[in-house]
């Protein structure tokens, strides 16, 4: 009820039905209304009222159901919620507590399934006849207790998440994503009008939101836990993740018309680890530095929650008094031994002109031709995202000589430059170095690669939501590509 304890989460509610709530059942009659958007529910078979639990509809045998119009419960490809608080009276096979199935596609549904008084929860979707996810339960539910749960769908991800007691208890991902809007009526305690697979027992509401909330599970269950006669729980909001964190990569350096030769930009901050991270927390992919026909720019940060990676500083000019290379993630090359090199941030790159962990710029080295970048990184465990080649991030940009030849990028995303033509820009996703502009007919300097973000924890269920998801092995990960900052919440 909305008047009978601590609140429910409101935000988002887009049905609900409530045998405790008069205005939603008043204890007799065939129609169970939902009060938040005025849509008749029609009871239909061996559906009784109880007043256990301040209210409950009983459902027993093959006809049992509630009967919503095709209209409910249709948001296409959006997430959704769907929360049920019941009493399972019989296992024994597949029993449905709530189902949109149009006998075609697409179509969803959410069952207990099981033998002698015992199963797991299932949550499931089929977009078509070859996409489709379905999850179970990592606990068991027996017959005689009660339980709330909630089931987050995901169906442009086709991803399902489970919950019960306000707790994460499964989730993962199917194969393929799409729309779940059906022509199909939402049936509660059933799969059908008449079907072998109908629920027994004690239902004593349903409710549907627009949306995933991670806070929805755990506040619900506690706003009810003592209707329910059951214990309050505390959430648990952290995640155990390994991460890998690479920032935006410095430009190459620009020419004069006097001098030439331009130092490559220096590679982005490259920090990789584990840690715990608690709540929702915002990731942030730089971009590489866009050099201008005066100088270079530094690459922008990546960050995820605090842990920050610092953007490559750009590359030595080949102007008039020969300005230094910038400082950064690592430093970008310098011109001529002249020329101060830019100074890398330690622990997550080097100094211009050093190769290593994090690879720095490369300097403009002979006459005759540009220095090499130095190579980044090989990370082993996010080898399967990216990275050029896959696994390599972070490395330096190379020096050009004005008509001679320019250097190559490091290993792990610097680029190179080109004699008498614009420079070669990095790769994105890999945090690379510009390469140096070659002359002042193509001054513009080679941009840096955008950076990337992404960090994995063990399957087999996704706990959060954010970046591009996918598994490898027993692991999840979530990717971030897109340059910009975005929200990671944890389910």
């Amino acid at each position: 009820m909305f008047n009978n304890g601590p609140k429910l989460v409101t935000q988002g509610l887009n049905l609900l039905v409530d045998a405790a709530d008069p205005t939603s059942y008043p204890g007799t009659g065939t129609t169970w209304r939902d009060v938040v958007g005025g849509q008749n529910g029609i009871i239909s078979g061996s559906v009784t009222y109880t007043s256990s639990f301040y209210g409950g509809l009983v459902f027993s045998g093959p006809t049992a159901s509630v009967i919503f119009p095709t209209s409910s419960a249709n948001f296409g490809s959006g997430s959704f919620t769907v929360e049920l608080a019941f009493r399972p009276a019989r296992i024994e096979g597949i029993h449905y507590l709530v189902s949109k199935n149009s006998g075609s596609f697409p179509n969803w549904g959410i069952y207990l399934s099981g033998s002698g008084g015992q199963g797991k929860l299932f949550s499931e979707f089929r977009i078509s006849s070859t996409v489709s996810c379905s999850v179970s339960s990592s606990s068991t539910f027996v017959t005689g207790s009660n339980y709330q749960v909630d089931v987050f769908y995901y169906p442009s991800l086709s991803s399902s998440v489970l919950y019960s007691q306000g707790n994460i208890l499964g989730g993962g991902l199917g194969n393929g994503g799409g729309s779940l809007t059906s022509t199909g009526s939402l049936l509660i305690g059933n799969i059908a009008p008449s079907s072998s697979q109908a629920f027994s027992g004690s239902l004593y509401n349903t409710k549907i939101y627009n949306t995933p909330s991670n806070t929805l599970p755990n506040t619900n269950y506690n706003a009810v836990a003592t209707r329910l006669n059951l214990p309050p729980v505390l959430r648990s909001s952290t995640i155990n993740i390994e991460y890998l964190v690479v920032a935006g990569g410095g430009s190459g350096g620009t020419t004069g018309m006097t001098r030439y030769e331009t130092g490559g930009g220096g590679a982005g901050g490259l920090l990789t680890g584990s840690t715990t991270l608690s709540s929702n927390f915002t990731v942030t992919v730089g971009d590489g530095g866009t050099g201008t026909l005066a100088t270079g720019v530094n690459g922008e940060n990546s960050l995820l929650g605090s842990i920050t990676s610092i953007g490559g500083g750009f590359g030595g000019n080949g102007l008039t008094g020969l300005a230094a290379a910038g400082n950064g993630g690592s430093g970008g090359g310098a011109v001529t031994t002249g020329q101060a090199t830019g100074s890398g941030t330690p622990g997550q790159g080097n100094n211009g002109g050093t190769g290593g962990y994090g690879g720095g710029g490369g300097g403009a080295g002979t006459p005759s031709i540009g220095s090499n970048g130095g190579s980044g990184s090989f990370i082993a465990l996010f080898a399967n995202i990216g990275g050029s080649p896959a696994g390599w991030f972070a490395g330096g940009g190379a020096g050009s000589r004005g008509g001679g030849n320019s250097g190559n990028g490091g290993i792990g995303g610097g680029a190179n430059g080109s004699t008498n033509s614009a420079p070669f820009t990095a790769s994105a996703n890999t945090g690379g170095g510009g390469g140096g502009a070659v002359s002042n007919v193509n001054a513009i300097t080679g941009k840096g690669g955008s950076g990337i973000v992404s960090f994995r924890y063990l399957g087999p269920y996704i706990l959060g939501f954010g970046g591009e998801i996918t598994t490898s092995g027993s692991y999840i990960y979530h990717t971030y590509r897109t340059t910009g900052s975005s929200t990671f919440t944890i389910f």
